[in-house]
């Protein structure tokens, strides 16, 4: 997954949509299904973020 402006937009609506769900008193599984769903795409973003920056050292460390 590339990692754009796009997909952290997504976290960040999913994020306030879960606030706003439990603003508004929605079912508790509503809010959790937004909590998961916030929370596996974070993991998501973090991962590819790992990856980018490990890729980037193997490319670093065969330049040297």
């Amino acid at each position: 997954m590339a990692i754009d402006d796009d997909v952290v937009a997504l976290a960040h609506l999913i994020r306030y949509s879960e606030q706003e769900a439990l603003r508004l008193g929605l079912p508790g599984l509503v809010v959790e299904c937004l909590r998961m769903a916030a929370i596996e795409l974070c993991d998501a973003i973090e991962e590819e973020r790992t990856a980018a920056a490990e890729s980037r050292g193997v490319v670093a460390a065969r330049m040297n």
